[in-house]
């Protein structure tokens, strides 16, 4: 089967040949990027080179154009016809390639356009919320970036390893847990989800912390010692935390692979060696005079970081003590495996998905595997890019280019809803955590169903679970559309939409699908020689068209790490869909004609689904 990257390149070679009997002087690979997607009414593909050679020898291009198409010769198994509108040569499929791309993604089913095992690794990070608060909207937007990019490039050949770091030493963690060893709690308070308590009493200590200040320092003096007795006080409050976070992951169907602990880390001494080898490398010194003295720093280039007041970065403080910015460089060297760090692990818990939830534990088993990845990415607000491309920048220095190029930093804007904004120290999240928002559409989507029942045929004990899968839909297509360097403003009305651009359409466009499919007796068959005596029209080539795109799509959206491409993509082939759906008649066809069509629309619907599903989003049987 072609695909548009292999059709682009036939055609591409078929030009440059033409031209070389033309005497034009130009590369394959200028013919090749002069191939783009024709305006629906003059063709499927097109080629802008007339514009390049008509300048090079400063002739009209639609002259030009003209000449090219004389000399061209193309596969009539792939190309019909050649047609010319003014500059531009156009390219239209031919009939037996059209039936070519339904037929390959019902023989391929679920994994058409899925890549082979590229036999790398990738490791992703997220949401690494600290654990003295539930999930708010903006660590949400991390959560479903990170579960989409790790779909996305999975289904690029990438093996996956999906990591979520527990800094459970901080100083707003230790506020929390004097807190909770501290504070009165009444019995409504003990009803309340844990990391909801939790950030509550997090919000009131926040108003006046010096008061505490005292107390906290040394219990965080305590923890920084491994005193055994308030370790394992810490940690336990800090596990029922990250399980309360949990629930909230999974009711938006995101799971993980291994939680890293930043206690763990230390009491490994996964740092040790790491720093070690970091200091050998021979990028830091030890300042002797100023401010600086007895710290190790290591050096920027002013040309890489020209808003620095300072031209050099402290990694460990004059007291020995590493700074968080040298545990970031440590951890992101063990991530690529340029560090042993002999780490032991546990089951922390079994997800609903059926998969395994290991934890770093010191009083856990070897596990192998984690860690050494080919590629390493972080999913971190924006307001982090100067500390990750200062990671970026060490790493290079210390002379691993090839992993200083593969550390990813995917840095997203804030979300906002139209009435609010959110910052966990002030509390303003309250109302509006990632549970909140999951409780409102759950109410919104059930009353939406309501209105449907009867309609629909949906049975009451179905109502809750499509609920869920409109909620999912709703929320995550509304925050995964935007580019994650543009902010996200959260509109319900919008996102639980049956119309236009919203998840809950997707979904729609998806269980037409399955309607037609489940209501007729034929079997979808569709062969290339029916080409022969079938006549395809406007919305079947369409549809087929916006279908060879996703291998592309798929493939940019892991180069970039941008789920919105995707979600772009869907929206169009949800579009392609429709329209086929409401000009060609299914059902009432011929017997000859609903096999095909039927086809094509189980065709449609394979790609619809895994196009969803990169974005975490399923289409129910019933809407």
């Amino acid at each position: 089967m072609e695909t548009v990257n292999s059709l682009k390149h036939e055609i591409a070679e078929n030009l440059f040949d033409a031209l070389a009997k033309l005497k034009y002087e130009v590369t394959r690979e200028e013919c090749l990027n002069s191939i783009i997607p024709a305006k629906p009414e003059f063709g499927d593909l097109s080629t802008n080179i007339a514009f390049l050679l008509a300048k090079k020898r400063a002739k009209n291009p639609a002259e030009v154009a003209q000449e090219i198409s004389k000399k061209l010769k193309c596969s009539k198994k792939l190309i019909k016809e050649v047609r010319v509108a003014g500059p531009y040569i156009n390219f239209i499929f031919s009939d037996s390639f059209v039936f070519s791309v339904f037929s390959d993604v019902l023989d391929k089913k679920e994994v058409y356009g899925k890549w082979e095992n590229k036999g790398k690794k990738a490791i992703i990070e997220y949401p690494s919320v600290n654990p003295n608060k539930p999930w708010h909207i903006g660590h949400l937007r991390n959560a479903l970036l990170g579960n989409s990019i790790s779909n996305i490039l999975e289904f690029n050949g990438y093996s996956v390893e999906r990591e979520n770091f527990i800094n459970d030493l901080g100083l707003q963690v230790a506020q929390s847990i004097w807190g909770y060893l501290t504070l009165p709690r009444s019995a409504e308070d003990e009803k309340e989800k844990f990391d909801l308590l939790i950030g509550k009493q997090y919000v009131e200590i926040s108003k006046d912390p010096s008061k505490i200040e005292t107390e906290v320092r040394r219990l965080m003096k305590k923890l920084d010692e491994r005193d055994p007795v308030s370790s394992k006080t810490a940690r336990n409050i800090c596990e029922r935390v990250v399980k309360a976070q949990l629930q909230t992951s999974f009711n938006y169907e995101i799971y993980e692979d291994v939680l890293l602990w930043e206690s763990d880390l230390i009491g490994f001494k996964l740092y040790d060696s790491i720093f070690s080898k970091m200091l050998k490398s021979g990028i830091f010194v030890k300042e002797t005079e100023g401010e600086k003295k007895g710290c190790i720093v290591v050096k920027l280039d002013e040309k890489e970081f020209p808003s620095l007041k300072s031209d050099e970065k402290v990694i460990v403080r004059s007291d020995g003590v590493p700074t968080y910015t040298a545990k970031d460089i440590a951890l992101a060297m063990w991530k690529f495996g340029l560090a042993e760090g002999n780490l032991k692990f546990s089951v922390f818990e079994k997800q609903p998905n059926k998969k395994s939830l290991y934890s770093t534990d010191m009083n856990g088993r070897d596990v192998k595997g984690f860690g050494k990845g080919d590629i390493v990415v972080n999913v971190i607000g924006v307001e982090q890019t100067y500390l990750q491309d200062l990671i970026r920048y060490v790493i290079r220095k210390m002379g691993y280019e090839e992993q200083a190029n593969n550390y990813i930093h995917v840095a997203y804007e804030h979300v906002t809803l139209p009435e609010a904004a959110f910052s966990g120290r002030e509390g303003t999240w309250l109302g509006y955590s990632a549970d909140d928002l999951f409780a409102e559409g759950m109410k919104r989507a059930l009353e939406e169903i309501g209105k449907r029942v009867d309609k629909s045929g949906i049975q009451e004990k179905e109502k809750e679970k499509i609920a869920r899968q409109i909620v999912n839909a709703a929320i995550k297509f509304s925050f995964l559309r935007v580019s994650p360097n543009k902010k996200v403003t959260f509109e319900w009305g919008r996102a639980l939409s049956f119309e236009g651009d919203s998840g809950p359409y997707l979904q729609y466009a998806g269980v037409r699908a399955k309607k037609i499919l489940e209501k007729s007796e034929t079997k979808p068959s569709i062969k290339i020689s029916s080409a022969k005596s079938y006549q395809l029209n406007e919305s079947e080539r369409q549809l087929a068209k916006t279908i060879l795109e996703f291998e592309t799509i798929v493939e940019k959206a892991a180069l970039t790490y941008q789920p919105n491409l995707i979600a772009e993509y869907s929206l169009r082939l949800a579009d392609a869909f429709n329209r086929f759906y409401e000009s060609t008649p299914v059902l009432k066809s011929s017997e000859e004609e609903q096999k095909i069509r039927l086809a094509i629309t189980q065709a449609a619907l394979y790609v619809l689904s895994s196009s969803l599903a990169l974005l975490g989003i399923s289409i129910p049987d019933k809407m």
